[in-house]
């Protein structure tokens, strides 16, 4: 499968499942697959070309890409984080990581969302709407987190070599933004 093979959703589960692992490249450009030591000491995001060259992303890669392969194929959709509130002043480097980023698009009046960097849940799952979707993928985070509370964010760029503190000050950000709407 290549890039240019892509008609269908099911065909981006089918590429990645095919050319990407869960990783991460560090600031030294050192590859970690399915090791999260350090994490919050070295990761970075990365570019596309990164993610397709070293075939390796978090769920913020994998959502990225996923992204950017459902606007070629010019299917709607939309890029979410849940996590565990962490703010500015949140400077534990040793503090286990609770987020996951997740992707949904929208065909036949329907939402969708691709799963692929949880691999426990690698599949295309379908929902009545945006709102179930959301709540449905939440709830399953906040079980696995021991019920602790977690907003949920949209969001809308990945932009290259953000520290996880920077990613996550980002994310916190479009809270703030939204906040400020009402």
């Amino acid at each position: 499968m290549t890039i240019e093979n892509i008609k269908t959703p099911q065909d981006i589960l089918e590429f990645m499942n095919e050319k990407i692992k869960y990783g991460w490249l560090d600031i030294n450009n050192e590859e970690h697959i399915g090791n999260m030591k350090n994490f919050r000491r070295l990761y970075r995001t990365s570019t596309l070309n990164e993610i397709l060259k070293y075939g390796i992303g978090t769920c913020i890669e994998q959502v990225w890409l996923m992204k950017y392969l459902l606007d070629k194929i010019n299917i709607p959709n939309k890029m979410f984080c849940t996590r565990i509130y962490e703010g500015k002043d949140f400077n534990n480097l040793e503090a286990e990581e609770h987020m996951h980023c997740f992707i949904l698009y929208c065909a036949n009046n329907k939402v969708f969302q691709i799963e692929h960097p949880n691999w426990e849940r690698i599949g295309i799952y379908e929902f009545n709407s945006e709102e179930e979707a959301i709540n449905t993928i939440n709830d399953y985070y906040v079980k696995m987190s021991g019920g602790k509370s977690r907003p949920v964010t949209e969001f809308y760029n990945v932009a290259p070599n953000l520290s996880f503190k920077e990613f996550n000050e980002y994310i916190n950000s479009l809270d703030e933004k939204e906040k400020t709407k009402r």
